[in-house]
């Protein structure tokens, strides 16, 4: 499978239109496996040459190592396959998103009798959704600040990384910040976009990810009660970005 960037197709003005995105960040690429290792999600798996399928699930992910450790495949058919071939696609859909990416095999191992494989941390993942939960990034050079109060008075200021019409992701680049990672309470939030404007919500802690190499923690969540202004403006800004994306295409 060869992975493109979307198409101009790919992101039309159709709300319920699917669109393909290849993501390549490290930061990123682990946002989206870390739910599917925590949820303990099955995974399908197919190998080149092959038409069977095959099942297995995240067992662990080391950014250090870069690698991923995945289950023993089964049926167990696939085992000998994999050792042979040394390589395998996987995919899985979960909360209504399409996850698939090709890795090489590393090293097999086992414990209790029971098969496990080390596998490439992948250098990049097909990523499907569709278009009203499409999540969009946020360029560097854009920044979007982000700030999140919590019930308790506790205030923190990050980073727009991503965002779609349901959630967000947000960058923050203190280690103090780490506490918010554990927040499962709904939160005040206030995007500041563009142009003086801003949006205030409510948002809540989904997942979260710490990098220890630039001392940075990624949240997602997801908006809360959005009433009809809120909703749109978010759109809209999300309609922005995914502009100024297809503008960057086309250069």
């Amino acid at each position: 499978m060869v992975d493109r960037p979307p198409s101009h197709n790919a992101i039309a003005e159709n709300d319920y239109t699917q669109q393909y995105e290849t993501i390549t960040s490290t930061a990123r690429i682990s946002m989206v496996l870390r739910p599917l290792m925590e949820k303990h999600a099955i995974i399908t798996v197919t190998l080149p040459g092959s038409n069977c399928f095959f099942n297995t699930a995240l067992l662990s992910i080391d950014l250090q190592d870069s690698t991923i450790t995945i289950d023993g495949l089964h049926p167990s058919e696939g085992h000998a396959l994999f050792l042979k071939i040394g390589r395998l696609t996987l995919r899985t859909m979960y909360e209504g998103v399409e996850v698939s990416f090709t890795v090489n095999l590393k090293k097999s191992d086992s414990e209790n009798n029971m098969a496990f494989y080390l596998i490439d941390f992948p250098q990049s993942i097909r990523y499907l959704q569709r278009r009203n939960a499409f999540r969009v990034p946020v360029s560097a050079a854009k920044e979007v600040t982000v700030e999140i109060k919590t019930n308790d008075g506790k205030s923190f200021t990050g980073e727009l990384s991503d965002i779609s019409a349901g959630g967000m992701c947000v960058r923050f680049a203190k280690k103090r910040e780490l506490d918010l990672s554990t927040h499962t309470e709904e939160t005040q939030c206030c995007i500041y976009l563009p142009d003086q404007r801003k949006i205030h919500c409510i948002f809540k802690v989904r997942h979260s990810n710490y990098f220890e190499i630039n001392n940075s923690l990624h949240i997602g969540g997801s908006f809360e009660h959005l009433d009809k202004i809120q909703r749109r403006t978010i759109e809209r800004f999300v309609i922005e970005l995914q502009r100024l994306a297809r503008k960057s295409l086309a250069r």
